[in-house]
């Protein structure tokens, strides 16, 4: 009998004891579940969600269609309204490709029609091998066309909202990069005016894309185009008299990049939509609320994003220092009810100061050229003359100075370098 009392007892414990722990699991559940946010958190999670509505024209449709020939406007609008369609009636189904690659074949580009990435600029390598390029350019003509009508529009959001843990249909976005060796060959063709007019066009598009893009990949799809552009016509205008009248178009496009150009802030949003349509797709069983906050997730995902449309991040990009970047989230007490949520934040959050170093690089990219223009117009030594460099040229974070042989004005990179570039973004005072 005393064993058998023995043996109850001890199960009464192990009872209370289970019991016990039960009720300390629930309340620390509990008590992080039921967490404040903070003002912080609240604010990144207004500012994410406060998306304003674009202004002028929207070119997405021509965006969505560029490498199909042989359509009219109203055509390529027609072409996206269908494929929208497709993707709000079943998203998991659609395909991400546009009906109108099962009607026609789009162009087919391949790499030998574009310049390579290093320190030999894009004019200088179609000079080498023009043929090469002429050849890969063939039958591209009406690329190009369309390629010079993107400066025409305002914006380029895109129709398509984030669905669940779909991702979002993204346009092809190689066809942008196929401009900038076709400007250049049509220069040492003998188009002066128009592969410059037609350079500045490029810039002034890559512009637009970089301020209304709807995601990160749109703004620095963007800023490539205008980095690029931007170096060709560096290259360009060096071969010319330091009087050389530039075309029309290119006055408002080579003006100095505004702040609201450089704000990733848009691109953010976008990003932190798509984000947020995912963690509420998960959150459609009562067994996945018990593991993911929706609340909570959104706020740790808005600590990755918010950054970007803070007041502080405007102040560094108009000072051209670098942007105060929030770190990705760590796991906090309130991860204990949303374990699933604080791991999908971790994946949501990467470190996104390359991203907006390379949005002020491309700034600096259009500084560089207002100054050469500027530069080469001056008497006596370029760097003697850099000290009255008009304000709007320079930057006090990033100093322009003339290389060491002289060739160059030059400042330092702040992005992440690709393979075969400097630590120096430049533009060309002479050609040798």
């Amino acid at each position: 009998m005393q064993g058998k009392d023995a043996v109850l007892r001890m199960l009464r414990w192990l009872g209370r004891a289970m019991l016990g722990l039960l009720v300390i699991a629930t309340a620390a559940w509990l008590l992080s579940r039921f967490w404040p946010l903070s003002a912080d958190q609240r604010e990144e999670v207004r500012l994410l969600e406060a998306a304003h509505p674009g202004e002028g024209r929207n070119g997405f449709a021509l965006l969505w269609t560029l490498p199909f020939d042989g359509l009219d406007l109203a055509q390529r609008e027609a072409a996206l309204a269908e494929d929208l369609q497709r993707w709000q009636t079943a998203p998991t189904q659609a395909s991400h490709a546009s009906v109108l690659a099962a009607r026609r074949a789009p162009l087919n580009l391949d790499r030998s029609g574009r310049c390579a990435v290093g320190p030999v600029g894009c004019l200088a390598q179609v000079r080498t091998d023009p043929q090469r390029f002429a050849d890969a350019h063939a039958g591209h003509a009406g690329l190009h066309e369309r390629l010079a009508r993107m400066a025409d529009y305002d914006r380029f959001d895109s129709p398509f909202r984030p669905s669940g843990n779909e991702p979002m249909p993204l346009p092809a976005y190689v066809p942008l990069l196929d401009g900038a060796s076709a400007q250049a060959l049509a220069y040492l063709q003998g188009d002066v005016a128009g592969a410059i007019e037609g350079s500045c066009s490029a810039v002034q598009f890559g512009r637009r894309m970089m301020r209304t893009g709807s995601t990160l990949v749109d703004g620095m799809m963007g800023a490539a185009v205008v980095r690029t552009h931007a170096a060709l016509l560096g290259d360009m205008l060096a071969e010319q008299s330091p009087d050389y009248a530039l075309p029309a178009p290119c006055e408002a496009a080579l003006q100095p990049l505004d702040v609201d150009e450089q704000s990733l802030c848009q691109a953010m949003q976008g990003e932190f939509a798509m984000n947020k349509a995912a963690v509420e797709a998960s959150t459609q069983t009562a067994g996945s609320r018990l593991l993911l906050d929706r609340d909570h997730t959104l706020a740790r995902i808005a600590g990755s994003f918010g950054w970007a449309c803070r007041p502080a991040a405007a102040k560094a990009l108009a000072a051209d220092v670098p942007l105060p970047v929030s770190p990705p989230s760590r796991w906090d007490v309130r991860c204990m009810a949303n374990p699933l949520g604080c791991t999908l934040s971790a994946i949501a959050g990467p470190h996104h100061a390359p991203y907006a170093a390379r949005s002020q690089d491309t700034a600096a990219m259009i500084r560089l050229l207002g100054a050469q223009r500027w530069l080469r117009q001056q008497p006596g030594p370029a760097d003697e003359a850099l000290a009255r460099l008009p304000a709007q040229w320079r930057s006090n974070a990033r100093t322009p100075e003339v290389s060491a042989d002289g060739r160059y004005v030059q400042v330092l990179r702040r992005g992440p370098a690709r393979e075969g570039e400097g630590p120096y973004l430049s533009m060309p005072l002479r050609v040798d």
